[in-house]
């Protein structure tokens, strides 16, 4: 998306209110190098509410094979591409106010005179991409779920700390968690879906449900979906095999 492109963009919603509201860090230099420290600050949201920031879910290139399982798209090439969200928004910065109240739990949305967009564009807009960068990124969320076949425990660790210990914190225990509501899995969540009023395949689902949907088509929550691209239901039997998920 062009920079003109980006200044048309809209506000958004209104409604979260906090009434704690502190000011992000003011980084002297350029705006690049302004953007590159929003990019990693929870404080751009400015409500205390949030623990989330860009890189929470944003990988700035392609992630490695091995490496961290993110939900969001890679940013680079992010500011010529012709569509986000998966094909559902075409304006960048409606794109971004998006993530500032779903997942950032912003009241606020950026207008396109915004100090800090204008700050992050170019932070954005400065990563090294090529042509295949800036193609709209895919991004499958499907609506109808299905509980996957048997998957490998040990092959589960390795996906649970790739994708979900960074937010929900160690296995069990919660150690370390980014965001206090998080539930500690896979305990609170088996707590919270008792069998008697679920069934055994209804809390499996729960989990597929609440990874592929996040906090959208009915399942409330600050969490982001992971999409078909980044988190495959091979991944998906074997991280539920390493919960002990039945």
């Amino acid at each position: 998306m062009r920079w003109m492109s980006f200044l048309t963009g809209a506000s958004l919603l209104s409604g979260l209110l906090c009434a704690c509201e502190p000011e992000p860090e003011i980084v002297e230099g350029s705006a690049e190098d302004h953007g590159k420290a929003l990019f990693s600050d929870p404080t751009l949201t400015e409500t205390q509410a949030n623990s989330f920031s860009c890189a929470t879910c944003h990988p700035t290139s392609k992630p490695s094979a091995d490496g961290p399982i993110l939900p969001g798209a890679p940013l680079a090439g992010v500011t010529r591409r012709a569509s986000y969200w998966g094909g559902m928004e075409v304006e960048l910065l409606r794109s971004m106010n998006h993530c500032l109240y779903y997942f950032m739990l912003s009241s606020k949305s950026w207008s396109a005179e915004d100090e800090r967009g204008r700050a992050l564009y170019a932070y954005l807009d400065a990563l090294p991409a090529g042509a295949e960068d800036e193609q709209p990124w895919p991004f499958t969320v499907p609506v109808q779920i299905t509980a996957p076949a048997a998957g490998d425990a040990t092959a589960g660790a390795s996906v649970y700390t790739r994708a979900c210990e960074s937010c929900h914190g160690a296995a069990k225990t919660g150690d370390g968690r980014l965001v206090a509501r998080a539930p500690i899995l896979p305990d609170q969540t088996l707590a919270e879906h008792p069998l008697g009023m679920y069934t055994e395949e209804q809390r499996r689902l729960v989990f597929v449900q609440k990874t592929r949907h996040g906090g959208f088509l009915g399942y409330g929550g600050q969490m982001p979906p992971f999409s078909m691209e980044v988190f495959s239901d091979e991944q998906m039997a074997d991280l539920l095999a390493f919960l002990g998920v039945p």
